[in-house]
């Protein structure tokens, strides 16, 4: 699967997550916006992660082609991208690698599609990419910038790292679907998930489309029922307050028993979108 559909689809996919985020950001004391735009950020680096397993791969050399305004947006990934995937390529994976090869007397060896995309691989890549961040926040930054803005990168921080966390599980989940597949539980296990989605076809489509009913879906009765309606602030007017008055809305800082059937609609969405994409790419268990 290509960079650009791995961006996409998990976009798409954050698109269903939405309102219960801004709940998770309401109810933490983040500033609405912000966090958003962090989180996001995150999501589409994930997005990408798993192919720093590959060094032909978006993640180490950034998206290009497109025309006009897409092009220029895609010209400033050729530096975000590689910062991350040459980190995670060499810092992450390697080591990691490494240890397996040790431990496995030499039986499992680095390649495409291997640790990075399993889900233990991803958990520890997240995890060690979450110490390297702080150390860089902390250290680097520190010695540069003053420390309220360090302090103020350093509370971002989380919500970046979760982003990277969703984008690189979304990317497995979106991987599933190809005829290479996906070892979840590698090194552990050798059975895989995998289905007969190409780059090109209708099925890719069919995907988008149900996506993107998801999305609408859960947008539009998220944003009705007020996800944090205890409270009674609406999703929509929590960002536009954001971007109005700059302030922050805080939510209940506890889950109530009402609250709890709003908080797991989106989730039911996006898991049934995404059984019915596996039905679409005829995902099953080799």
């Amino acid at each position: 699967m290509k960079g650009e559909q791995h961006v996409f689809y998990t976009l798409l996919s954050l698109a269903v997550l939405l309102p219960l985020i801004l709940a998770g950001f309401l109810s933490s004391g983040y500033t609405t916006l912000t966090a958003l735009i962090v989180f996001t950020a995150g999501v589409f680096i994930g997005s990408l992660a798993p192919d720093a397993d590959a060094a032909d791969s978006a993640i180490m050399h950034g998206l290009a082609g497109g025309k006009g305004t897409v092009r220029t947006a895609r010209r400033h990934t050729v530096i975000i991208l590689p910062f991350f995937g040459y980190l995670i390529r060499y810092l992450i994976y390697y080591p990691i690698s490494a240890l397996v090869f040790i431990f496995s007397l030499g039986r499992i060896k680095p390649r495409h599609r291997g640790l990075l995309h399993s889900l233990f691989g991803t958990l520890a890549a997240a995890l060690i990419l979450a110490i390297y961040l702080r150390l860089i926040t902390d250290i680097l930054l520190a010695a540069i910038f003053a420390a309220e803005v360090t302090a103020a990168i350093d509370s971002y921080l989380p919500a970046f790292c979760a982003g990277i966390l969703f984008g690189a599980v979304m990317h497995l989940i979106e991987d599933s679907c190809t005829h290479e597949g996906v070892y979840w539980l590698f090194p552990f296990s050798s059975v895989k998930l995998s289905g007969n989605l190409t780059p090109k076809g209708r099925r890719n489509w069919l995907i988008v489309v149900t996506l993107g009913i998801a999305a609408i879906i859960s947008l539009t009765f998220g944003n009705t029922y007020r996800i944090n309606g205890i409270t009674g602030i609406n999703l929509t007017e929590s960002i536009t307050a954001d971007i109005t008055t700059d302030i922050t809305l805080a939510a209940a800082s506890t889950v109530t028993p009402e609250m709890i059937p709003y908080l797991i609609m989106p989730i039911i969405y996006l898991a049934a979108a995404w059984i019915t994409a596996f039905y679409i790419s005829g995902t099953h268990r080799g």
